[in-house]
């Protein structure tokens, strides 16, 4: 059995932040995540992350601890939910 898999990385400045969107596909499924770096990365703190986080992102959503909780406040709640 063969298994396809192909995963990029692109790091990108959004105005505020520096963020890299991680991109994963695996036997047709496609999967991303977002990470926010904050400060310009350097290219060691990028292969850093590589090869000690990489392994951890939830491309597919598996990963129930990575689900972002409701906001608590009603407020925040409701303009959460028009995004």
């Amino acid at each position: 059995m063969q298994i396809s898999v192909s995963s990029t990385l692109t790091v990108y400045h959004d105005g505020q932040f520096w963020v890299g969107l991680a991109e994963h596909v695996e036997d047709g499924r496609y999967g991303v995540a977002r990470i926010v770096f904050g400060a310009e990365p350097s290219d060691e703190e990028i292969l850093r992350f590589v090869t000690s986080k990489w392994a951890k992102l939830a491309f597919f959503g598996d990963d129930p601890s990575e689900a972002s909780e409701p906001a608590k406040n009603p407020k925040r709640r409701a303009s959460s939910s028009k995004n």
